[in-house]
């Protein structure tokens, strides 16, 4: 797993590189904690796969803790290179309705990676557009 971190004026965007293994444990495709100790308000996502899995597999990606399985973020998404290879794909954190919650990313919590199935051959990369949420 790979990091890039691009912050300013309390917001950021990180590229999180994704190589799919063969594990099928909860967060077994790796896991990122929260980069910058403070809550943080996600409220974009994309993900594109320079190629897709040559198993079966599903992604679930999402925020919790260290080792468990997360699914805010995307949810048992196809990873087959049929379906995703060389393709970017917009996952909605922020809600619709402006009166539900988006996706909180506590100081401790991490960003896990869960595949239903080998995930052996995918490539990619998520991004994620967050903001600080600091009291004045």
């Amino acid at each position: 797993m790979s990091i890039e971190n691009l912050l300013v004026d309390g917001r950021g965007f990180l590229r999180i590189g994704l190589t799919g293994v063969a594990s099928v444990a909860d967060a077994g495709q790796g896991e990122l904690v929260n980069p910058e100790g403070v809550r943080l308000a996600i409220i974009r996502s994309y993900m594109y796969f320079a190629t897709g899995s040559t198993g079966a597999g599903n992604l679930d990606v999402g925020v919790g803790l260290t080792g468990v399985k997360a699914s805010d973020i995307l949810s048992a998404f196809d990873v087959i290179e049929a379906t995703v290879g060389a393709k970017a794909f917009y996952c909605q954190v922020a809600p619709v309705a402006e009166t539900e919650e988006a996706v909180i990313w506590e100081a401790a919590e991490f960003v896990t990676f869960t595949g239903s199935a080998d995930l052996a051959g995918l490539v990619g990369d998520l991004y994620l557009e967050y903001i600080r949420l600091e009291a004045s």
